[in-house]
Parts: C-alpha cells; sequence; structure tokens
C-alpha cells in the first residue's frame, strides 16, 4: 500500500466520521418551537428551592439530548376553546338556570403559571384531557358564582359574573397546570317562564316609566323652551344693552379724543407762545449782554486801562521816590560821613550859607509884608546908611544866633584868612 493510497483512506474514514458525527448531532439535537416545551427526562438536577427533579425543560430554544441517558417529549401551549353548558344551575331564590359559556384555555409554560403541574399530570396524555378538566372547573366555578346571584342579576351583569367566576377558577386551574386566557357567559336562560315573566314585568314597568317619561320629557321641553324664549329674550336684551353701553363707551371714547386733540392744540399753541416768549427773552438777553459788553468797551475797559496806566503811573513814580529816596539817604549818609570826618564841616557850612540866608531872609519877606518904605532922618542926610547899618547888624545878629545854635562861627569863616589848607584835597582846587 503505497502513501497515496494510504492518504485516500485516511480521508475516507475522516468523512465517514464526520458524517456519523453530524448523523449523532442530528438525532440528538433538539429544537423546541414557540409554542411548546420538550421535556428531556432521565438526569436529576437540583431547583433554586433545593428540590431536586429528574428532568429538565426548554421552551422556545434547542438543547442536547444524551443519547441512552434521556428520553424526549413534548407538551403543545397553544390555546384550546372549550364549551362550557350548565343546565339546571340553581340561583338565588332556588330558581334553575341555564347556562352557556365559552372559555380559552391552555397549559402552564412558566413555573410561576403551575409548568411542573401541567407536566406532572399531562405528559403524554391526549389534549381531551386538559379540556375535561378545564370543563369541570370552570363549571364548577360557575355553579358557585351563580348560586350567590338571583336570575335578574346575572342577566343585568354578566360581565361581572363572568369574572368572578375566572378569579375563581384561575386558582383550581393553576393547581392542574392549566391557563385561563378568558372565560365569557354566552346565554342565561331558564325552563320555568322566570325570566319571561320578570321580562314582562320589567316590560310594563319599562312602558309605564317611558310614558311618565314621555310625559315629563313633554312638560319638561315646554318648560325649557319658555325658559329657551326667556333666556333669548334676556340675551336679546343684553345684546342690546352691551350696544348701548358700547355706543355710549364710543361716544365717551371720541370726546375723550377731542378734548385731548383740543388740549393737544392748546398746549402747541401754548408751547408756540412760550417758544416765542423764551426766544424773545433770550434775544433781549443777547441785547442786553451786547449793551454790557459795549458800555464796558466804551466805560470799563478804558477806566481799568486808565487805572491799570495810573497804577503803572504812580508804580514808577513811587520807584523814581524810591530811587531818589535812596540815592538821598546815600548822599546824606555820605555826608554824615565827611560831616564826622572834620575835614569839610567849613566846606559844608559855605554852600549852605547862601541856601540857609535865603531861608533866613525869606522867613522874613513872608512874615513882613512892606509895600512902601520911608525913611527919614534928622536933618543931616544919614537916614539912608541908619537902614543900612540897621541891616546888616541884623545880619549880624543872625550870624551870631546861628554860632550858638550850631557852633559854626560864620564870621570866622568870612574873614579873609586863607582855609584852603583846611579843605579836602579835591577841593582845594
Amino acid at each position: 500500500m503505497d502513501q497515496a493510497q494510504f492518504i485516500g483512506i485516511a480521508v475516507g474514514l475522516g468523512f465517514f466520521g464526520l458524517l456519523i458525527l453530524i448523523v449523532f448531532i442530528k438525532a440528538n439535537m433538539v429544537i423546541c418551537q414557540p409554542n411548546e416545551i420538550v421535556i428531556l427526562a432521565g438526569r436529576k438536577r437540583k431547583l433554586s428551592d433545593g428540590s431536586v427533579i429528574g428532568y429538565r425543560v426548554i421552551r422556545g430554544g434547542r438543547g442536547f439530548k444524551w443519547p441512552f441517558i434521556e428520553s424526549m417529549a413534548r407538551l403543545s401551549l397553544t390555546t384550546t376553546p372549550i364549551e362550557i353548558t350548565l343546565g339546571k344551575a340553581m340561583c338565588s331564590g332556588m330558581i334553575p338556570v341555564s347556562i352557556e359559556g365559552r372559555a380559552n384555555v391552555k397549559l402552564a409554560g412558566r413555573s410561576a403559571e403551575g409548568m411542573e403541574n401541567a407536566i406532572e399530570r399531562f405528559l403524554g396524555k391526549s389534549p381531551d384531557a386538559m379540556v375535561r378538566s378545564a370543563q369541570q372547573t370552570l363549571a364548577g366555578a360557575l355553579r358557585g358564582v351563580i348560586a350567590g346571584v338571583t336570575p335578574e342579576k346575572a342577566n343585568e351583569k354578566p360581565l361581572e359574573l363572568a369574572d368572578q367566576v375566572s378569579e375563581r377558577a384561575r386558582t383550581d386551574l393553576s393547581r392542574l397546570g392549566i391557563v385561563l386566557d378568558f372565560f365569557q357567559i354566552q346565554s342565561i336562560s331558564d325552563d320555568q317562564g322566570y325570566m319571561d315573566a320578570i321580562g314582562r314585568k320589567r316590560n310594563a314597568v319599562v312602558q309605564r316609566d317611558a310614558q311618565i317619561a314621555e310625559a315629563e320629557a313633554n312638560a319638561e321641553s315646554r318648560q325649557v323652551a319658555a325658559a329657551q324664549k326667556q333666556l333669548g329674550r334676556e340675551a336679546e336684551i343684553q345684546v342690546e344693552m352691551s350696544i348701548v353701553q358700547k355706543e355710549n363707551a364710543l361716544e365717551v371714547h371720541r370726546a375723550e379724543l377731542e378734548a385731548a386733540t383740543n388740549q393737544a392744540q392748546e398746549k402747541s399753541k401754548m408751547a408756540g407762545k412760550i417758544a416765542r416768549a423764551e426766544e424773545e427773552v433770550e434775544l433781549e438777553t443777547k441785547r442786553i449782554e451786547l449793551k454790557t459788553k459795549r458800555e464796558e468797551a466804551d466805560t470799563v475797559i478804558p477806566a481799568r486801562a486808565g487805572k491799570q496806566a495810573m497804577e503803572l503811573r504812580a508804580a514808577g513814580e513811587s520807584a523814581g521816590i524810591l530811587e531818589n529816596g535812596r540815592a538821598t539817604a546815600e548822599a546824606v549818609e555820605l555826608m554824615r560821613a565827611q560831616w564826622l570826618d572834620g575835614n569839610t564841616k567849613d566846606l559844608f557850612l559855605i554852600q549852605m550859607m547862601p541856601e540857609l540866608l535865603d531861608k533866613v531872609t525869606r522867613v522874613v519877606a513872608d512874615n513882613l509884608h512892606v509895600d512902601k518904605l520911608t525913611v527919614l532922618d534928622g536933618g543931616e542926610g544919614s537916614g539912608l546908611s541908619s537902614h543900612v547899618r540897621n541891616l546888616t547888624n541884623a545880619a549880624v545878629v543872625m550870624l551870631e544866633q546861628m554860632k550858638d545854635v550850631a557852633g559854626v562861627d560864620l564870621a570866622q569863616l568870612t574873614k579873609g584868612r586863607d582855609t584852603r589848607g583846611d579843605l579836602p584835597k579835591d577841593l582845594k582846587s
């Protein structure tokens, strides 16, 4: 056997083994449809509450069944309609009635609905077993509920009666693993004519009530018509009053608008007058300001300029006087220094003598006013000479007085002696 044949045999065996594996998986793969549950029995498993069961459930999915260990079974979860016919069911008052109803039931598919109970009770059985159990349970619940109500109430409120039956039956059905989708009561009848008698009585009462209601309705309609007519008239009056009020309000509004317009016009006129008055006041103010500036230019400014000129002139004069005073003070200070030196006293006195003589004679001339002088003598012709001598004596007396007052002997200075030796060198020339 060469290598090629060996490889071919190996590939064939591998393919055959893969085929067997696929067939094995296909045979033991379990697919669960959405409307059923699959029960794989044969292996134990522990629930969350601690209990141990010998099966597992697949719902709406897939799983793997261990061959030779687990077995598979299916339970349908489709809804099954059932008919319930109850004859001679005693109502309240021992009145027998016949009831026909309809319900939809199915097996529980969740633990909360009683799935474990359904598996234990209906696994491996036909669907008729579930239908019979549901019919019997609903019939018992219906008998229990109908026994507590009268035929009238059962006919008046069939929906409430069906709800009561559903509530009572759901607990019992849950114990069986059956889920009740809904329950309806289709008819309630009796064989004794009780319902017919009640119907006739109700019909008579209804007819009586209808006639009464018709009469009341007619009276009420007439009342309503009258009331509506009254309301209509009142509404017309209200509308007319509203129209009058609106017209009055319109007139008032027009008057207010006219008054506001007149007021605005008056305000406009007054504003124009006020504006003109303000313009005239402003113009008069400008004129006064112009006149004031003109008078200021004609009078105040020249006076101010003259004042400034006088102030400048006075400042100049005061500056000159100040400078003259300073020069005089310096000259006096220089003369005082020369006087204290002693060498120039005679020169100063000689210079001052004409002024002194002028002052003395001026004092005499100012105080003695002589318009005409007549000199008389004794005939010897000595009157004029005597007058001249008297004047000379007066001068000598004045010189003597100056000598006594100032200590300066002017007579000595006027003698013919040479006094140049006493003068300063700069004056001897």
